[in-house]
């Protein structure tokens, strides 16, 4: 006869292994101040109380880029915490690494969040031209613009500017202002700034 040896004949699977399941909201602008909540399964995130709290980073290019947000509270499957993006942060998506006070191990979740560019781009103007002592709406269409922010048309490196006001906010293309060229305003091509 044969005989056989099983050294393998069953895998224990640990099912409490501690997870990092999403983050909430998971992107957010280079320079910009966010509150996010973290949640997790068989976690320990520490206490507040205690001063334990579990600190939390974001890496990117396996951890060569890194930065770290700060820890408030806990509650539950929950970690809630600050991330103060810089504005010189990488773009692109970050995995999230919590520290787990049970394991003394970082848990990871990858491609978790992601940071995007703060830099405008103005694509368009339109219309692109308008008369002197003319009241007029522009549509300014680009990337990152805000509704908060200011636009002004400048001649001959700021010396001589007249000044839109943004009335519509629309985040997918842009602002809608309006503007008041003055009847002495001189003619010729302005710089949108």
């Amino acid at each position: 006869g044969c005989d056989s040896i099983v050294t393998t004949a069953l895998t224990v699977i640990n099912c409490n292994n501690p997870q990092v399941t999403s983050i909430s909201p998971n992107s957010g602008d280079q320079g910009q101040t966010l509150s996010v909540s973290i949640s997790g399964t068989n976690m320990n995130y520490g206490s507040q109380w205690s001063g334990t709290l579990s600190n939390f980073r974001f890496s990117q290019w396996s951890g060569s880029n890194m930065f770290y947000g700060n820890p408030t509270s806990t509650s539950g499957n929950y970690l809630y915490g600050d991330v103060s993006i810089s504005y010189g942060q990488n773009t692109g998506y970050y995995d999230l690494e919590v520290y787990d006070q049970n394991s003394g191990n970082w848990i990871m979740l990858n491609n978790a969040f992601e940071v995007h560019s703060s830099i405008i781009q103005i694509y368009s103007v339109s219309p692109n031209n308008g008369d002197q002592g003319q009241y007029l709406s522009v549509d300014i269409s680009g990337t990152n613009i805000n509704y908060a922010d200011g636009f002004r048309f400048s001649q001959w490196s700021g010396v001589n500017m007249f000044y839109a006001t943004p009335y519509t906010y629309d985040g997918t293309w842009g602002v809608t202002c309006s503007i008041d060229i003055p009847l002495n305003q001189n003619t010729g091509w302005y710089d949108l700034e």
